[in-house]
């Protein structure tokens, strides 16, 4: 695996964010994201989700969707 240092500023920004950080080079081009760990209160939200009786979609469903909206 390759790892990158970050420098002190960078690593406070990544360990204080509650939310995904977008790395960019000088340019903007995205170069990736840090995602944050899922908090109790996004755990919770989604067991009740798959608890409810909400309708669901299978992925193939949900491409087919998109790929129609694209065309």
């Amino acid at each position: 695996m390759v790892q990158i240092v970050a420098t002190p500023d960078q690593a406070r920004i990544l360990a204080e964010s509650s939310d995904s950080v977008e790395i960019v080079d000088a340019n903007g081009n995205r170069l990736g994201i840090v995602a944050r760990s899922f908090s109790r209160p996004d755990i919770e939200s989604a067991i009740a989700r798959l608890n409810g009786s909400e309708p669901r979609r299978t992925t193939e469903q949900i491409l087919e969707r998109l790929l129609r909206r694209r065309a």
